[in-house]
């Protein structure tokens, strides 16, 4: 009997072996991994997929990439900083005739830009008044006065400013008084734009107004009286900063203090 099971045994284990010899690797290998391979998931095809995998064997079909015409596109050259200001100069010249105007009066006589320029102070739009009032600071001709005090009251503060500027550029002390009226507007830039004038022109004439600003509320209006009259010098001057030198903001007093000693260093020597 137990002869019996030992020949049974061998004979299943021989059988056994063969079995596996026989086995293909892929089956062994899917098996080993505990994956046979009836239970291996097969990706599902649609049939776009399987219509387009026949398109593409059958040679007769045009591969659709191939047949597509390649549109070729040709590189711009890009924008410059002079091609893009000469547009947008061009654009303002069409939207202002005005302006083109005022350009060419450059190259005419002077008498006639004027006679041409200060109907333009009073035009409704403030791009072609602040053309006009830059023009004229550009002049060197006494008449272009007139028509800057007269932008002295533009309504706009930024073509006050403008005014301001353009009447310093002429350098002529006649102006110091109707500059003095634009010390007390009511936009502070304004304010302090006319008190710069007045110190480039160093008008001694406008050294009272300007000492009248040294107790305003507002301490930047302050700070640049006293540089004013600093730039003026003189002793009317001199006696109004020591007015200054007991002003509550210390950057203020310290200033003072610094013009004083150099107006009297200069009068000294």
């Amino acid at each position: 009997m137990d002869t019996i099971k030992t020949a049974a045994l061998s004979f299943i284990a021989i059988f056994a072996c063969a079995m596996l010899l026989l086995t293909p690797d892929s089956y062994r290998n899917d098996e080993s991994r505990g994956v046979l391979p009836a239970t291996q998931p097969i990706a599902p095809v649609s049939l776009s997929q399987a219509a387009f995998r026949a398109e593409r064997e059958d040679p007769s079909v045009p591969d659709l990439e191939d047949s597509l015409p390649v549109k070729q596109i040709k590189p711009q050259p890009p924008a410059t900083a002079s091609s893009i200001e000469e547009q947008s100069v061009d654009r303002a010249l069409v939207i202002y005739p005005e302006l083109a105007r005022i350009e060419a009066l450059e190259n005419e006589a002077a008498y006639t830009a004027l006679g041409e320029l200060s109907p333009l102070l009073s035009s409704g739009d403030p791009v072609v008044r602040l053309a006009a009032i830059e023009a004229l600071g550009d002049m060197t001709l006494e008449e272009a006065l007139p028509g800057l005090v007269a932008a002295l009251n533009d309504p706009s503060s930024q073509l006050r400013v403008a005014a301001l500027e353009a009447l310093t550029s002429h350098n002529d002390l006649s102006a110091a008084s109707a500059i003095e009226s634009l010390l007390y507007d009511p936009d502070p830039e304004v304010r302090i734009t006319a008190i710069e004038a007045l110190a480039d022109l160093e008008s001694r004439a406008s050294v009272q107004a300007l000492a009248g600003l040294l107790s305003d509320q507002n301490a930047s209006i302050r700070h640049h009286a006293v540089n004013a009259l600093g730039e003026i010098g003189g002793k009317n001057a001199m006696r109004h900063l020591l007015q200054a030198q007991y002003d509550p903001v210390a950057k203020i007093r310290v200033n003072a203090n610094a013009i004083l000693a150099e107006l009297e260093y200069e009068a000294a020597n």
